[in-house]
């Protein structure tokens, strides 16, 4: 038995379909196709370096959702103190650019450093990014100790 549908019912299950398309497109952004998130850690597990590559942000990190929060692990009377390098990998050749640095002196108990050193503010698919995380001494410390680092190359930006 075959239905009969009228033109008002293929116009009102066309318009249910385009809306559940739009659902899953919007409920699933781009951004989140994969999770470029990674981390880089002090040889002692003291200190850490977490690039966040999507999600709801956090508070300081700006308007987009490519940072880095730099974390103590430890009560140890040392700070962190986080480095960070992207390349852009093009025809031309790869252009490694150095971000700068960011000190955390707030110590196990306090809250991460959120950091957004990002040239444009997004990191695109295809670059790499380096992280380095060292304990220091204080805020003029820039050599550190327990150097670790970790790099990754972004797969969707």
């Amino acid at each position: 038995m075959k239905l009969q549908f009228g033109q008002s019912a293929r116009r009102l299950s066309t318009l249910a379909a385009v809306t559940a398309g739009m659902v899953l497109v919007v409920s699933n952004p781009a951004s989140a196709a994969y999770n470029d998130g990674f981390a880089a850690s002090t040889t002692n597990s003291c200190g850490s370096a977490i690039f966040v590559d999507y999600g709801e942000g956090a508070s300081g990190g700006g308007n987009n959702d490519d940072y880095v929060l730099i974390r103590d692990n430890c009560s140890d009377s040392h700070g962190v103190r986080a480095w960070a390098w992207v390349t852009e990998h093009t025809s031309a050749g790869d252009l490694t650019y150095p971000l700068g640095s960011k000190y955390n002196g707030n110590g196990v108990a306090g809250a991460d450093v959120v950091w957004d050193p990002f040239l444009d503010g997004n990191v695109r698919a295809g670059d790499t990014v380096k992280l380095k995380i060292c304990l220091v001494d204080g805020s003029g410390d820039t050599t550190g100790s327990y150097c670790g680092s970790a790099t990754h190359t972004s797969v969707d930006g």
